[in-house]
């Protein structure tokens, strides 16, 4: 009789008796609720895609995951206790799909109460296509100038080519990839470089090596000058004889090298004419002769001989002509 009359005091107007404890529950979790504090993390959202599909479309590099719990349990949280991924893993057709972010917290975090998580964005929406792999060759990217009168000859990289992984479209687009960035501002000497990768593609995923070695040759670059109208010096001619007319002129090129060419001024009697063995008036060829230094080629010089006209020299025709008296 007695639990009769227990249960019947239970049930006695049992809906008002609901309603005040749904009250009294809700009073609860709200006042809970408001001393929750609140801190939002930026996580990587990581791509899994080991299957044989690969996004053909961007997707967010990042994601936010908002956290309610107590001061104490925020306090402890770090940004490294959350990771998010999207796995591709199980998509098995090219099309467009709404991929779900999936979040996962560290052991410590699991043990924490309360703690919610709120997820922004819960899902991705990402264009698939097949997966392709291909090797294509590295590229050198060069930034300044080499110093004047320097080109660069050669360039190599070691190694010479790398993996790309992506979507089959993307992959065959792509002939080769390049190195980050290389200064060769003012370089005036071969010099090997240590560098890394660019990928200007976001929709591809580069397995490089460790570094790159890039080798870049540098040379003087080749230079022509020319002489024109030179005049030929006739150099140990005796004092009692001269030339008749014009001193004969002749016009040369020189190659050469930027650097020691492009300032080089023929010195005073570079170009001449040995004339120590006449000791008579007359008409002579003689061979032309033109002092270079050694690193310098002459081309297209316009005579090899020149004819000079040999004479007494004034006084001394003058001297003769006064003993004939």
């Amino acid at each position: 009789m007695k639990v009769k009359r227990l249960f019947e005091k239970i049930m006695e107007n049992w809906p008002a008796k609901v309603i005040c404890f749904g009250l009294a529950l809700g009073l609860y979790l709200v006042h809970i609720t408001s001393l929750l504090d609140r801190k939002t993390y930026t996580v990587p959202l990581k791509l899994v895609a080991d299957g044989g599909m690969y996004p053909m479309s961007d997707y967010p590099e990042y994601v936010r995951i908002t956290v309610r719990s107590t001061a104490e349990n925020i306090a402890e949280t770090l940004q490294s206790d959350f990771s998010a991924t999207i796995d591709l893993t199980k998509y098995e057709k090219e099309g467009s799909f709404s991929v779900p972010v999936s979040v996962h917290l560290s052991p410590k975090l699991l043990l924490m109460d309360p703690f919610e998580i709120k997820l922004n964005p819960e899902s991705v929406s990402i264009r698939l296509e097949e997966k392709t792999l291909k090797y294509v060759s590295v590229a050198p990217s060069l930034s300044g100038e080499v110093q004047h009168g320097y080109a660069v000859t050669k360039m190599s990289v070691e190694p010479a080519t790398v993996e790309i992984v992506g979507p089959r479209r993307a992959v065959d687009e792509t002939k080769q990839v390049y190195t980050s960035a290389i200064d060769v501002t003012s370089l005036a000497a071969s010099k090997t470089f240590e560098t890394s990768l660019q990928n200007i593609n976001s929709l591809l995923a580069i397995n490089p090596a460790k570094s790159y070695a890039v080798r870049i040759e540098v040379a003087e670059e080749g230079l022509v000058k020319k002489f024109t109208d030179v005049p030929v010096r006739l150099l140990f001619l005796s004092e009692s004889l001269e030339a008749e007319g014009e001193v004969p002129k002749i016009s040369f090129d020189v190659k050469g090298t930027v650097p020691t060419l492009e300032d080089y001024e023929l010195s005073d009697g570079a170009v001449y004419v040995d004339c120590s063995a006449i000791y008579k008036t007359g008409t002579y060829d003689l061979p032309v002769y033109i002092t270079l230094p050694s690193y310098f080629q002459i081309e297209n010089q316009s005579a090899e001989t020149v004819s000079v006209a040999i004479s007494a020299r004034s006084e001394d025709k003058a001297d003769l002509g006064a003993e004939n008296r």
